[in-house]
Protein backbone atom coordinates (compact mmCIF):
# COMPACT_ATOMS: atom_id res chain seq x y z
CA UNK A 1 0.00 0.00 0.00
CA UNK A 2 1.18 3.57 -0.61
CA UNK A 3 0.52 6.87 1.10
CA UNK A 4 -2.14 7.96 -1.43
CA UNK A 5 -4.28 5.02 -0.31
CA UNK A 6 -3.60 6.18 3.25
CA UNK A 7 -5.08 9.58 2.43
CA UNK A 8 -8.20 7.94 1.03
CA UNK A 9 -8.41 5.88 4.20
CA UNK A 10 -8.52 9.06 6.26
CA UNK A 11 -11.91 9.86 4.75
CA UNK A 12 -13.21 6.50 5.94
CA UNK A 13 -11.77 7.04 9.41
CA UNK A 14 -13.07 10.58 9.85
CA UNK A 15 -16.54 10.25 8.40
CA UNK A 16 -17.01 6.99 10.29
CA UNK A 17 -17.74 9.31 13.21
CA UNK A 18 -21.24 9.95 11.91
CA UNK A 19 -21.79 6.85 9.78
CA UNK A 20 -24.52 5.49 12.05
CA UNK A 21 -26.66 8.61 12.33
CA UNK A 22 -28.69 10.85 10.07
CA UNK A 23 -27.64 14.47 9.68
CA UNK A 24 -30.11 17.29 10.21
CA UNK A 25 -30.12 20.82 8.77
CA UNK A 26 -28.96 22.19 12.14
CA UNK A 27 -25.72 20.25 11.77
CA UNK A 28 -24.60 21.51 8.36
CA UNK A 29 -22.67 24.75 7.70
CA UNK A 30 -20.55 26.20 4.91
CA UNK A 31 -17.22 27.90 5.61
CA UNK A 32 -14.96 30.10 3.53
CA UNK A 33 -11.51 31.32 4.63
CA UNK A 34 -8.67 33.41 3.18
CA UNK A 35 -5.06 32.79 4.29
CA UNK A 36 -2.03 35.06 4.27
CA UNK A 37 1.33 33.65 5.29
CA UNK A 38 4.88 32.63 4.39
CA UNK A 39 6.84 29.49 3.53
CA UNK A 40 9.10 28.82 6.50
CA UNK A 41 12.76 27.96 5.88
CA UNK A 42 12.82 25.13 8.43
CA UNK A 43 16.17 23.65 7.32
CA UNK A 44 19.34 25.19 5.76
CA UNK A 45 19.19 22.45 3.10
CA UNK A 46 16.03 24.02 1.67
CA UNK A 47 16.72 25.73 -1.68
CA UNK A 48 13.07 26.50 -2.28
CA UNK A 49 12.12 30.18 -2.00
CA UNK A 50 10.86 31.12 1.47
CA UNK A 51 9.84 34.22 3.39
CA UNK A 52 7.69 35.75 0.65
CA UNK A 53 4.06 36.63 1.38
CA UNK A 54 1.51 34.24 -0.10
CA UNK A 55 -2.26 33.83 -0.28
CA UNK A 56 -4.51 30.83 0.17
CA UNK A 57 -8.21 30.07 0.12
CA UNK A 58 -10.49 27.27 1.24
CA UNK A 59 -14.15 26.32 0.93
CA UNK A 60 -15.42 23.83 3.50
CA UNK A 61 -18.48 21.98 4.66
CA UNK A 62 -18.90 21.48 8.42
CA UNK A 63 -21.01 18.90 10.25
CA UNK A 64 -21.75 19.81 13.86
CA UNK A 65 -22.22 16.99 16.37
CA UNK A 66 -25.24 17.38 18.65
CA UNK A 67 -24.74 14.65 21.25
CA UNK A 68 -26.33 11.70 19.44
CA UNK A 69 -23.48 9.67 20.92
CA UNK A 70 -22.21 10.22 24.47
CA UNK A 71 -18.63 11.03 23.48
CA UNK A 72 -19.85 14.05 21.51
CA UNK A 73 -21.26 15.64 24.66
CA UNK A 74 -18.19 14.67 26.68
CA UNK A 75 -15.95 16.33 24.05
CA UNK A 76 -18.09 19.53 24.12
CA UNK A 77 -19.72 18.86 20.74
CA UNK A 78 -16.86 18.92 18.21
CA UNK A 79 -17.50 19.35 14.49
CA UNK A 80 -16.03 17.50 11.53
CA UNK A 81 -15.78 18.45 7.91
CA UNK A 82 -13.77 18.68 4.72
CA UNK A 83 -12.45 21.49 2.56
CA UNK A 84 -11.06 22.25 -0.86
CA UNK A 85 -7.93 24.35 -0.33
CA UNK A 86 -5.56 26.31 -2.57
CA UNK A 87 -2.22 27.91 -1.64
CA UNK A 88 -0.26 30.16 -4.00
CA UNK A 89 3.23 29.05 -2.91
CA UNK A 90 5.10 31.19 -5.48
CA UNK A 91 7.11 30.53 -8.62
CA UNK A 92 10.24 29.85 -6.55
CA UNK A 93 8.39 27.51 -4.20
CA UNK A 94 6.72 24.87 -6.41
CA UNK A 95 4.10 27.35 -7.62
CA UNK A 96 0.69 26.13 -6.39
CA UNK A 97 -0.79 23.52 -4.07
CA UNK A 98 -4.37 22.23 -4.17
CA UNK A 99 -5.69 20.18 -1.27
CA UNK A 100 -8.62 17.97 -0.31
CA UNK A 101 -8.57 18.05 3.48
CA UNK A 102 -10.88 16.22 5.93
CA UNK A 103 -10.64 17.66 9.46
CA UNK A 104 -11.82 17.46 13.05
CA UNK A 105 -12.61 20.69 14.94
CA UNK A 106 -12.48 20.46 18.75
CA UNK A 107 -13.77 23.24 21.07
CA UNK A 108 -11.20 24.51 23.57
CA UNK A 109 -13.28 27.28 25.18
CA UNK A 110 -16.87 28.30 24.52
CA UNK A 111 -19.48 30.84 25.60
CA UNK A 112 -22.79 32.06 24.22
CA UNK A 113 -21.16 34.27 21.58
CA UNK A 114 -17.51 33.15 21.28
CA UNK A 115 -15.74 29.83 20.70
CA UNK A 116 -12.04 28.92 20.59
CA UNK A 117 -11.41 25.82 18.44
CA UNK A 118 -8.44 23.63 17.57
CA UNK A 119 -8.66 21.99 14.15
CA UNK A 120 -6.58 19.09 12.88
CA UNK A 121 -6.80 17.99 9.26
CA UNK A 122 -4.85 15.61 7.05
CA UNK A 123 -5.54 14.60 3.47
CA UNK A 124 -4.39 14.71 -0.14
CA UNK A 125 -2.64 17.55 -2.04
CA UNK A 126 -1.43 18.15 -5.60
CA UNK A 127 1.60 20.43 -6.12
CA UNK A 128 1.86 21.95 -9.59
CA UNK A 129 5.65 22.26 -9.98
CA UNK A 130 7.62 19.61 -8.03
CA UNK A 131 11.36 19.07 -8.22
CA UNK A 132 12.57 17.85 -11.61
CA UNK A 133 16.18 17.06 -12.52
CA UNK A 134 15.91 18.86 -15.88
CA UNK A 135 13.08 21.38 -15.64
CA UNK A 136 13.07 22.39 -11.96
CA UNK A 137 16.37 21.50 -10.24
CA UNK A 138 16.47 24.49 -7.86
CA UNK A 139 13.32 23.83 -5.79
CA UNK A 140 13.96 20.87 -3.52
CA UNK A 141 11.13 20.89 -0.94
CA UNK A 142 8.74 18.59 -2.85
CA UNK A 143 9.67 15.66 -5.11
CA UNK A 144 6.27 14.62 -6.49
CA UNK A 145 2.98 16.05 -7.71
CA UNK A 146 0.89 14.05 -5.21
CA UNK A 147 1.51 14.72 -1.54
CA UNK A 148 0.05 14.59 1.91
CA UNK A 149 -1.37 17.80 3.37
CA UNK A 150 -1.54 18.13 7.17
CA UNK A 151 -2.79 21.23 8.93
CA UNK A 152 -3.02 22.45 12.53
CA UNK A 153 -5.36 25.42 12.97
CA UNK A 154 -6.24 27.41 16.10
CA UNK A 155 -9.01 29.98 15.80
CA UNK A 156 -11.96 31.79 17.24
CA UNK A 157 -15.50 32.17 15.96
CA UNK A 158 -17.82 34.98 17.03
CA UNK A 159 -21.60 34.96 16.51
CA UNK A 160 -22.75 37.77 14.18
CA UNK A 161 -26.33 36.56 13.68
CA UNK A 162 -28.44 33.44 14.10
CA UNK A 163 -26.80 31.83 11.05
CA UNK A 164 -23.52 33.70 10.48
CA UNK A 165 -20.26 33.54 12.45
CA UNK A 166 -16.97 35.36 11.90
CA UNK A 167 -13.93 33.04 12.12
CA UNK A 168 -10.23 33.97 12.39
CA UNK A 169 -6.95 32.57 13.72
CA UNK A 170 -3.55 31.11 12.83
CA UNK A 171 -2.45 27.89 11.14
CA UNK A 172 0.52 25.65 10.31
CA UNK A 173 0.19 23.72 7.02
CA UNK A 174 2.61 21.00 5.90
CA UNK A 175 2.97 19.51 2.39
CA UNK A 176 5.17 16.44 1.78
CA UNK A 177 5.08 12.94 0.29
CA UNK A 178 6.53 11.19 3.33
CA UNK A 179 9.80 10.25 1.60
CA UNK A 180 8.15 8.25 -1.19
CA UNK A 181 9.87 10.46 -3.80
CA UNK A 182 13.00 12.50 -3.11
CA UNK A 183 13.75 15.30 -2.43
CA UNK A 184 11.25 15.67 0.41
CA UNK A 185 12.17 18.44 2.83
CA UNK A 186 8.53 19.55 2.73
CA UNK A 187 6.79 22.90 2.40
CA UNK A 188 5.73 24.42 5.73
CA UNK A 189 3.37 27.39 5.58
CA UNK A 190 2.75 29.57 8.63
CA UNK A 191 -0.25 31.85 8.13
CA UNK A 192 -3.11 33.79 9.59
CA UNK A 193 -6.64 33.40 8.26
CA UNK A 194 -10.00 35.14 8.23
CA UNK A 195 -13.37 33.85 7.12
CA UNK A 196 -17.06 33.29 7.74
CA UNK A 197 -19.34 30.36 8.54
CA UNK A 198 -22.98 30.18 7.38
CA UNK A 199 -25.42 27.64 8.86
CA UNK A 200 -28.38 26.22 6.93
CA UNK A 201 -30.45 26.35 10.10
CA UNK A 202 -29.72 27.67 13.56
CA UNK A 203 -29.17 25.01 16.24
CA UNK A 204 -31.01 25.75 19.48
CA UNK A 205 -29.93 24.76 22.98
CA UNK A 206 -32.48 21.94 22.89
CA UNK A 207 -30.76 20.42 19.85
CA UNK A 208 -27.63 19.68 21.91
CA UNK A 209 -28.31 16.45 23.79
CA UNK A 210 -26.55 15.64 27.08
CA UNK A 211 -24.73 12.35 27.54
CA UNK A 212 -27.04 9.50 28.55
CA UNK A 213 -24.26 7.60 30.31
CA UNK A 214 -22.30 8.71 33.38
CA UNK A 215 -19.39 6.40 32.52
CA UNK A 216 -17.06 9.10 31.17
CA UNK A 217 -14.34 8.02 33.61
CA UNK A 218 -14.32 4.54 32.09
CA UNK A 219 -13.90 1.24 33.87
CA UNK A 220 -10.33 0.14 33.10
CA UNK A 221 -7.39 2.37 33.96
CA UNK A 222 -4.49 0.29 32.65
CA UNK A 223 -4.13 -1.44 29.31
CA UNK A 224 -1.81 -2.17 26.43
CA UNK A 225 -1.53 -1.85 22.68
CA UNK A 226 0.53 -3.52 19.97
CA UNK A 227 0.61 -2.81 16.26
CA UNK A 228 2.45 -3.50 13.03
CA UNK A 229 2.80 -1.28 9.98
CA UNK A 230 4.25 -0.72 6.53
CA UNK A 231 5.68 2.26 4.64
CA UNK A 232 7.85 2.75 1.57
CA UNK A 233 10.59 5.29 0.87
CA UNK A 234 13.43 6.30 -1.39
CA UNK A 235 16.93 6.95 -0.08
CA UNK A 236 19.96 8.91 -1.33
CA UNK A 237 19.24 8.57 -5.08
CA UNK A 238 16.68 10.86 -6.70
CA UNK A 239 14.19 9.00 -8.91
CA UNK A 240 15.56 5.74 -7.47
CA UNK A 241 13.69 2.63 -6.36
CA UNK A 242 11.36 2.56 -3.34
CA UNK A 243 12.06 0.25 -0.42
CA UNK A 244 9.76 -1.09 2.32
CA UNK A 245 9.95 -0.08 5.96
CA UNK A 246 8.45 -2.63 8.35
CA UNK A 247 7.19 -1.29 11.67
CA UNK A 248 6.20 -2.68 15.04
CA UNK A 249 5.45 -1.24 18.46
CA UNK A 250 4.13 -2.17 21.87
CA UNK A 251 3.01 0.10 24.67
CA UNK A 252 1.30 0.29 28.04
CA UNK A 253 -1.24 3.03 28.71
CA UNK A 254 -3.02 4.67 31.60
CA UNK A 255 -6.55 5.79 30.73
CA UNK A 256 -7.59 8.95 32.59
CA UNK A 257 -11.13 8.69 31.21
CA UNK A 258 -12.94 7.57 28.05
CA UNK A 259 -11.53 10.57 26.17
CA UNK A 260 -7.83 10.57 27.00
CA UNK A 261 -4.98 8.20 27.79
CA UNK A 262 -1.18 8.41 28.12
CA UNK A 263 1.22 5.70 27.00
CA UNK A 264 4.86 4.61 27.12
CA UNK A 265 6.34 2.02 24.81
CA UNK A 266 8.94 0.73 22.38
CA UNK A 267 9.17 1.30 18.61
CA UNK A 268 10.86 -1.09 16.16
CA UNK A 269 11.63 -0.52 12.48
CA UNK A 270 13.43 -2.50 9.81
CA UNK A 271 14.39 0.01 7.12
CA UNK A 272 15.21 -1.86 3.91
CA UNK A 273 16.19 1.37 2.18
CA UNK A 274 19.07 1.90 4.63
CA UNK A 275 19.95 -1.81 4.48
CA UNK A 276 20.24 -1.91 0.68
CA UNK A 277 21.90 1.48 0.24
CA UNK A 278 24.51 0.98 2.99
CA UNK A 279 25.35 -2.55 1.84
CA UNK A 280 25.83 -1.50 -1.80
CA UNK A 281 27.86 1.52 -0.66
CA UNK A 282 30.18 -0.76 1.37
CA UNK A 283 29.39 1.14 4.57
CA UNK A 284 28.97 -2.19 6.40
CA UNK A 285 31.20 -5.24 6.21
CA UNK A 286 28.47 -7.81 5.65
CA UNK A 287 24.73 -8.41 5.54
CA UNK A 288 24.52 -9.05 9.28
CA UNK A 289 26.06 -5.67 10.07
CA UNK A 290 23.81 -3.96 7.51
CA UNK A 291 20.73 -5.56 9.06
CA UNK A 292 21.71 -4.34 12.52
CA UNK A 293 22.46 -0.85 11.25
CA UNK A 294 19.14 -0.61 9.42
CA UNK A 295 17.24 -1.66 12.54
CA UNK A 296 15.80 1.18 14.58
CA UNK A 297 14.83 0.91 18.22
CA UNK A 298 13.33 3.70 20.27
CA UNK A 299 11.41 4.45 23.43
CA UNK A 300 8.44 6.78 23.21
CA UNK A 301 5.72 8.53 25.19
CA UNK A 302 2.32 9.32 23.71
CA UNK A 303 -0.96 11.10 24.34
CA UNK A 304 -4.07 9.63 22.70
CA UNK A 305 -7.32 11.59 22.44
CA UNK A 306 -10.47 9.52 21.84
CA UNK A 307 -13.52 10.60 19.83
CA UNK A 308 -15.81 7.59 19.93
CA UNK A 309 -14.26 4.93 17.69
CA UNK A 310 -11.72 7.41 16.29
CA UNK A 311 -8.53 8.52 18.04
CA UNK A 312 -5.67 10.94 17.46
CA UNK A 313 -2.29 10.14 19.04
CA UNK A 314 0.67 12.49 19.43
CA UNK A 315 3.94 10.69 20.09
CA UNK A 316 7.54 11.71 20.86
CA UNK A 317 10.41 9.21 20.77
CA UNK A 318 14.16 8.86 21.26
CA UNK A 319 16.39 6.29 19.57
CA UNK A 320 18.37 3.96 21.83
CA UNK A 321 20.67 0.95 21.67
CA UNK A 322 24.17 0.16 20.31
CA UNK A 323 25.05 -1.00 16.79
CA UNK A 324 21.59 -0.02 15.57
CA UNK A 325 19.94 3.23 14.41
CA UNK A 326 22.52 4.01 11.72
CA UNK A 327 21.94 7.16 9.64
CA UNK A 328 19.09 8.59 11.71
CA UNK A 329 18.75 12.33 10.92
CA UNK A 330 18.17 13.31 14.58
CA UNK A 331 18.08 11.57 17.97
CA UNK A 332 14.46 12.57 18.52
CA UNK A 333 11.39 12.05 16.33
CA UNK A 334 7.63 12.61 16.46
CA UNK A 335 4.57 10.79 15.14
CA UNK A 336 0.99 11.79 14.44
CA UNK A 337 -1.41 8.84 14.21
CA UNK A 338 -5.10 8.50 13.37
CA UNK A 339 -6.81 5.25 14.37
CA UNK A 340 -10.25 3.73 13.91
CA UNK A 341 -11.19 1.11 16.49
CA UNK A 342 -13.76 -1.65 16.06
CA UNK A 343 -16.93 -0.42 17.81
CA UNK A 344 -17.28 -1.25 21.49
CA UNK A 345 -20.61 -2.93 20.72
CA UNK A 346 -18.55 -5.80 19.29
CA UNK A 347 -17.70 -7.64 22.50
CA UNK A 348 -14.10 -8.82 22.13
CA UNK A 349 -11.31 -9.16 24.73
CA UNK A 350 -9.04 -7.39 22.23
CA UNK A 351 -10.15 -4.30 20.35
CA UNK A 352 -8.70 -4.25 16.80
CA UNK A 353 -7.93 -1.04 14.90
CA UNK A 354 -6.52 0.30 11.64
CA UNK A 355 -4.68 3.59 11.30
CA UNK A 356 -2.36 5.96 9.48
CA UNK A 357 0.89 7.45 10.89
CA UNK A 358 3.00 10.41 9.79
CA UNK A 359 6.56 10.27 11.20
CA UNK A 360 8.89 13.29 11.19
CA UNK A 361 12.30 14.39 12.41
CA UNK A 362 11.79 18.01 13.50
CA UNK A 363 9.73 19.47 10.62
CA UNK A 364 10.81 17.03 7.88
CA UNK A 365 8.57 14.00 7.26
CA UNK A 366 10.27 10.60 6.98
CA UNK A 367 7.36 8.36 5.99
CA UNK A 368 3.60 7.83 6.00
CA UNK A 369 2.56 4.34 7.13
CA UNK A 370 -0.51 2.13 7.32
CA UNK A 371 -0.94 0.36 10.68
CA UNK A 372 -3.10 -2.35 12.16
CA UNK A 373 -3.13 -3.70 15.69
CA UNK A 374 -4.97 -4.47 18.91
CA UNK A 375 -5.60 -2.77 22.22
CA UNK A 376 -6.46 -4.64 25.39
Amino acid sequence: MNWKKSSVGLWVLLFGLCSNQYMSAQQISLESSVYYGKVWRHTPKLKTQSGEGLLGQELAIRVQTLGKRDWQAWQRYPSLGACLAHFELGKGSHNRAFGLLPWLNVPVLSSNWLRINFRLGTGLAWVSNPYDWWNNPDQNAIGSHWNNMTQFRLGAEAVLSSRVRLIAGGSFTHFSNGGVSLPNYGVNVISGWLGACWAFKQASREDYKPALSSRKKGYRKFGGLFQGGYASAQIATLDGPKYPIWLGSGSLFYQFNRLHRASIGLDYEQNRAIYTWSLHSALFDDESAAKRGSTRLAVFIGEEFLFGDLSIQLQAGKYLGKNVNAFVPKKLYSKLSLRWYAPEQIKLPLRPFIGVTLKAHAFTAEYIAWNTGMSF
